[in-house]
C-alpha cells in the first residue's frame, strides 16, 4: 500500500510544487522589483484566485469517475467525461473571464490605498483574464493522467512550464532583450503564456505521441451535456473556492492596515501555499486510492490506505512546523528586502505554522470523501467552518478584542486556525459516517461504476 501511494504521491507533489512555483517566482521577482507591485499582485490574486479555484475544483470530479471506469474496465467512458470536462472548462472559463474583466476591477479600485497599486492590480486582472479557460483545461488533463496512474507526463509539463515562466518573467518584468519593462503586467502575461503552453503540450502528447492515449475522441454532444461531471465537481469547486476565498477575504480585510500589510500577507500566502502543495497532492492521491479500493476491496481497503496517508501527512507537517519555527525571521527575505514587510510576515509565519496539522487532516479527508463522490458535504463544511467561524473570530480578534492593538492583523490568522480545526473535525466525522454506510459493500459492477 505504501508503494502504491508513493508511486502516485511523489510525482504529484513535484507536479503541484512546480505549478505553484510559478506563483512563488512571480512573488519573489516582483518583491525585488517593487513593494507596490508586489502588493498589487497580492490584491489581484486575492480577487481572481477564488474564481480560478472554482474552475480547478469543478474538474476534480474527473478523478473518482475516471478511476472507477478504468478499474471497472470501461475505458471508453473516459471520452465522455473528458468531453464534458472540455465543454465545462470552456463555458465556465469564459464566464470567469468576464467576471474578472468587468466585476473584479471595481473591488480592486475600492480596496487599494495607493493609486499605483490600484492601477497595476486592474491591469494585471485585464491581462490574465483570457487565460482562465486554459487553467481549467490544464487541470482537467492533469487529473485525467493522474487518475489513470500516469503522473509522469504532468510532472514533465509542470517542469517545462516553470522553466518558461522564469524566462518569461525575467524578460517581461524587468524588460530584457529589448522587451519593455512591464512589472506586474509582465508577470500576468508570463503566467498566461505558461498556461497556454501547458494545455498545448497535453493535447499534442495525448493525441499524437502517447502510445496508449487516454482521451481518444471528442464526443461533441457531451461537451454540452456536462450534468454528471458538474454534479460531482461543482460542490468540490465551491469547497475549494471557499478555502481559497477565505485567504482572499483575509487579504481584503488586511488591506485596511495598509499596502505594507498587503505585501506581508502576500508573502505569507505564497509561503504557506507552497507548504500546502504536498497536502493537495495527498488529497488527490486519497481520492484516487479510495475510489480504486472501493472498486476492488471495499471499506477495509479504504481504511488501511487512509491510515498510511495520515502517517505520511503527520511526518510532513511536523517537518514544516520545525522549519518554519526555526527560520521564520529568515524566510520572508526570500520574497522581499523591505524591513517592515519582512518583520510583519515573520510574526504571522509563527502563527500559520501552528495550524498545519488540521489543514493536513481536512485536506486528506476532503479527498477521501471525493473518492466516494461525496463532495456536497465538504462544500457545506467548508462554508460553515471557514466563513461561520474563521472570519468573524478573526475580525473580532483584530478589531474589538482586548488584545486587538497587540494582535492587529495577526488576529485574522488565529481565526483561520480555529476554522481549520473545526473543519477537520467535521470532515473526519462525516468520513466515518460514509464508511459505515458502505460497510460490507464494494463498487464492482459496471452499473454501479457508471
Amino acid at each position: 500500500m505504501l508503494k502504491e501511494i508513493l508511486h502516485l504521491l511523489f510525482p504529484m507533489v513535484l507536479t503541484m510544487t512546480l505549478e505553484l512555483s510559478i506563483s512563488v517566482v512571480d512573488t519573489i521577482m516582483l518583491g525585488h522589483y517593487s513593494a507596490l507591485h508586489l502588493a498589487a499582485v497580492g490584491l489581484a490574486s486575492s480577487l481572481w484566485l477564488p474564481v480560478g479555484c472554482f474552475l480547478i475544483g469543478v474538474t476534480f470530479g474527473i478523478t473518482p469517475l475516471v478511476t472507477r471506469h478504468l478499474h471497472g474496465r470501461q475505458p471508453k467512458l473516459v471520452n465522455l467525461y473528458m468531453s464534458q470536462a472540455i465543454g465545462l472548462s470552456v463555458v465556465l472559463g469564459l464566464l470567469a473571464s468576464l467576471i474578472v474583466v468587468f466585476v473584479l476591477p471595481h473591488f480592486a479600485r475600492f480596496m487599494a490605498t495607493e493609486e499605483e497599486t490600484r492601477l497595476v492590480s486592474v491591469s494585471y486582472l485585464y491581462i490574465f483574464a483570457p487565460a482562465l479557460p486554459m487553467l481549467a483545461l490544464m487541470t482537467a488533463y492533469k487529473n485525467l493522467f493522474e487518475a489513470a496512474g500516469r503522473p509522469g507526463f504532468p510532472l514533465f509539463v509542470a517542469s517545462t512550464g516553470l522553466a518558461f515562466n522564469v524566462l518569461f518573467n525575467y524578460v517581461l518584468i524587468f524588460g530584457k532583450f529589448g522587451f519593455p519593462e512591464m512589472g506586474a503586467e509582465g508577470a500576468a502575461l508570463a503566467s498566461s503564456l505558461s498556461l497556454y503552453l501547458a494545455v498545448s503540450m497535453f493535447f499534442v502528447y495525448d493525441r499524437y505521441i502517447n502510445k496508449a492515449p487516454l482521451f481518444t475522441r471528442l464526443v461533441w454532444r457531451y461537451t454540452r451535456k456536462f450534468s454528471i461531471l458538474l454534479g460531482v465537481g461543482a460542490p468540490a469547486g465551491f469547497a475549494f473556492a471557499f478555502e481559497v476565498g477565505l485567504f482572499s477575504s483575509m487579504t481584503w480585510l488586511i488591506s485596511s492596515f495598509g499596502d505594507l500589510a498587503l505585501g506581508g500577507g502576500q508573502i505569507v500566502m505564497s509561503y504557506t501555499s507552497f507548504l500546502f502543495t504536498p497536502m493537495m497532492a495527498m488529497s488527490a492521491v486519497t481520492a484516487i486510492v479510495v475510489a480504486k479500493a472501493m472498486s476492488k476491496e471495499g471499506v477495509e481497503g479504504v481504511r488501511k490506505r487512509i491510515r498510511v496517508i495520515i502517517l505520511i501527512g503527520l511526518s510532513y507537517v511536523s517537518m514544516c512546523f520545525i522549519i518554519t519555527q526555526l527560520f521564520h525571521n529568515q524566510i520572508p527575505y526570500i520574497y522581499s528586502s523591505n524591513e517592515q514587510v519582512v518583520a510583519l510576515a515573520a510574526s504571522i509565519l509563527l502563527i500559520s505554522s501552528c495550524y498545519q496539522l488540521p489543514d493536513m487532516l481536512q485536506t486528506v479527508f476532503t479527498g477521501a470523501l471525493r473518492g466516494f463522490r461525496d463532495t456536497r458535504s465538504s462544500m457545506i463544511a467548508f462554508g460553515v467552518s471557514l466563513f461561520g467561524l474563521s472570519i468573524p473570530l478573526g475580525f473580532w480578534l483584530s478589531h474589538y478584542s482586548p488584545w486587538s492593538e497587540t494582535l492587529s492583523l495577526r488576529g485574522f490568522y488565529i481565526g483561520l486556525g480555529a476554522g481549520l480545526s473545526l473543519l477537520a473535525v467535521i470532515l473526519v466525522v462525516r468520513f466515518q459516517v460514509v464508511l459505515r454506510r458502505y460497510e460490507g459493500k464494494r463498487i464492482a459492477s459496471p452499473r454501479e461504476v457508471a
